[in-house]
């Protein structure tokens, strides 16, 4: 018999899952968790506010894609912990019949999203590494779930700076896309590191730095990289911008000097 999800869960190494859950206030981190995150908020007090407009960016672009681009069907990929306001409950405001799956091999966030789910009829949740789409995308979660003829909606959210290989990401993103239709939308927020020589970028790598003594592998990017990502899509507007430049100024909630610059946010759609 297989062990339980939980008795894989190392306690004394961080996760990228639980770090970012203490960012949006959540309750499921740990000590090794809660050092890492107050040594992170003295470079960049901003972070916590950063992490919630990502959410919110979220929201935007989900409701987005039903509205304007209609669709049902939702793929959330390195979805990390259940959080706030969770893709599933902002599908749902738009259209309650919307499925979402999502994705993760974190050992924690699969604990505590399969437990979430496990009732739920329109929301699934698979174990799995998004690096390999294939076997993604021939998980039985998200064969019975999704219907690979109809658009889908996938969602890339601060996850893709875990992935060290840019080659690869742009490869991996590439079968995804490949195994969708027209009319499909990416959705992806990613660290940005101009790498000019710029006090953004001393302020990036600053944090980057702080970041990777705990997650080596951890890589920001260019916005040149960045856009590599959505290259040959349709990009919705205002584009590739900075969090700063995503919202209208009425509708802004973070200093336009500040770690707002350091992430940058698409939705784009495949022709």
């Amino acid at each position: 018999m297989p062990e339980p999800e939980h008795a894989m869960i190392d306690l004394e190494q961080p996760s990228q899952a639980r770090l970012y859950d203490l960012f949006l206030g959540g309750k499921n981190n740990f000590e090794v968790e809660r050092q890492l995150f107050q040594e992170l908020v003295k470079i960049a007090p901003e972070a916590p506010e950063l992490a919630l407009e990502n959410r919110r960016w979220l929201a935007e672009v989900v409701g987005r894609m039903i509205t304007d681009g209609g669709i049902g069907q939702f793929l959330d990929l390195g979805a990390g912990l259940p959080t706030r306001r969770n893709t599933h409950e902002i599908a749902a405001e738009a259209d309650p019949l919307a499925t979402v799956v999502y994705v993760d091999n974190d050992p924690t966030a699969i604990s505590h999203g399969q437990a979430l789910l496990a009732d739920d009829r329109t929301s699934f949740f698979a174990g799995a590494d998004l690096t390999d789409p294939a076997a993604v995308l021939g998980h039985p979660v998200v064969t019975a779930a999704l219907d690979l003829n109809r658009p889908v909606g996938i969602i890339l959210g601060l996850v893709l700076h875990a992935i060290p290989d840019t080659d690869r990401i742009e490869r991996v993103i590439a079968e995804y896309l490949a195994a969708v239709p027209s009319g499909s939308y990416l959705a992806l927020s990613h660290p940005l590191n101009p790498r000019d020589g710029s006090r953004l970028a001393e302020f990036s790598t600053a944090v980057e730095d702080k970041v990777r003594e705990a997650f080596p592998q951890v890589m920001f990017r260019t916005r040149h990289e960045i856009a590599g990502f959505v290259a040959g899509l349709d990009l919705d507007k205002p584009g590739l911008v900075d969090l700063t430049d995503w919202w209208p100024s009425a509708d802004q909630h973070l200093s336009p000097t500040g770690a707002a610059q350091l992430l940058l946010v698409a939705l784009a759609r495949k022709p």
